[in-house]
């Protein structure tokens, strides 16, 4: 056993199923969930977390980032529809026909590509038209996108099957551009239908748009993060129930007696001003838990918040063990989750650290062993 052994990271799949369940109770009747699982289901396990969403029942569609997150799903036996979000780059075409994909499109040269070799392969390639309501990111820009709603017949190997594009500000949800964008999606499918084209599945709302934005539902919605039980900012969680699916917990390895005025970790950021019992926790920035944590952290052990010392090194943490007496190695250590009465979140860890839920639950999902349960 190597000290990464000792670290953890522990995905409950019936959090997953709670989420889900919150998340539906927000929606009308008929309307959708196409459930985000792209990067590794933001480091909770892809394959897993499909399973489970599939199997609760409610979940038309996954989306995902590109065609290896696609066929990854596929090689797991997951043969529910699969969207897209990125699209298809060049060369990607035919694996995207091959593996029966959703292929979300947000450029003229990508139908081109897509109708060429559905043509050649006798298939008819399923997308959803992408547009740009104010993200600036990808998607057709207006006037684009009615010239080839209406020239749709140009592509007739491609079924245009749907329409979406994604909210940029959603988790603040008193920013003007968010009604900007909601008045923009509705315009542009009022104008498809007046052409005679109604997108059998309209999509808008990520996590934070299901939750303040009703009139954003449309035909289905996009949660992710939701899913895993972060909270998509500050003012839904009071709208919203969600149980976080993902926990990190190591042990200590070392303990050591310093006296006062002793220099703890590079730098010197941290001097003791009493005598302290430190302890060594084998987890650092190379296993997704930030260095901006350094000496603004806390972890639980035996249910007490206890801070982290000086900085955050590559493969270890300090952390003081004073006020615990009698810790010794082996002891176990949450850096993120519950133990006893003591919780550490990943919101917190976010601010702490200077940034979004997203990226740590990426980090900390995918550069630590996952332990799935609540099977």
């Amino acid at each position: 056993m190597s000290y990464q052994d000792l670290n953890r990271v522990e995905i409950d799949l019936a959090a997953i199923s709670f989420n889900l369940r919150a998340i539906k109770g927000l929606l009308g009747p008929g309307v959708g969930i196409i459930a985000v699982v792209k990067s590794d289901a933001y480091g909770h396990g892809m394959a897993e977390v499909a399973e489970r969403l599939l199997s609760a029942g409610g979940v038309s569609a996954l989306a995902v980032f590109d065609i290896n997150e696609a066929a990854r799903l596929r090689e797991a036996g997951v043969g529910a529809p699969i969207l897209l979000l990125s699209g298809a780059p060049p060369g990607d075409e035919e694996g995207c026909l091959e593996l029966g994909l959703i292929c979300g499109v947000h450029c003229r040269s990508m139908l081109d590509s897509l109708e060429l070799k559905a043509r050649k392969s006798g298939k008819t390639a399923l997308v959803h038209l992408k547009i740009d309501t104010g993200m600036g990111r990808m998607g057709f820009a207006v006037e684009e996108f009615l010239d080839i709603v209406k020239g749709r017949g140009r592509w007739p190997h491609i079924e245009m099957s749907g329409l979406y594009s994604h909210l940029s500000s959603a988790d603040e949800p008193d920013d003007p551009l968010n009604r900007e964008q909601l008045e923009a999606f509705a315009f542009m499918l009022q104008r498809s239908r007046k052409m005679e084209w109604t997108p059998r599945v309209a999509h808008l709302a990520n996590s934070a748009g299901i939750v303040h934005f009703k009139d954003a539902h449309f035909d289905a919605v996009r949660p992710g993060l939701a899913i895993y039980g972060a909270y998509p900012g500050g003012a839904s969680m009071d709208r919203i129930k969600l149980e976080p699916a993902m926990s990190l917990k190591s042990k200590v390895i070392s303990v050591r007696r310093l006296p006062a005025g002793t220099p703890v970790s590079y730098g010197h950021s941290f001097v003791t001003n009493r005598a302290s019992d430190v302890a060594v926790v084998p987890i650092g920035y190379d296993d997704g838990y930030s260095r901006a944590l350094s000496g603004r952290a806390e972890v639980l052990i035996r249910g007490r918040r206890l801070p982290v010392l000086g900085r955050i090194c590559m493969k270890s943490m300090m952390v003081d063990v004073t006020d615990v007496p009698g810790v010794s190695p082996g002891e176990d250590v949450v850096l993120l989750g519950r133990q006893g009465d003591g919780e550490i979140t990943i919101e917190e860890l976010a601010v702490l650290a200077g940034t979004i839920s997203y990226e740590l639950l990426c980090l900390l999902g995918t550069r630590n062993k996952r332990y799935f349960i609540g099977m």
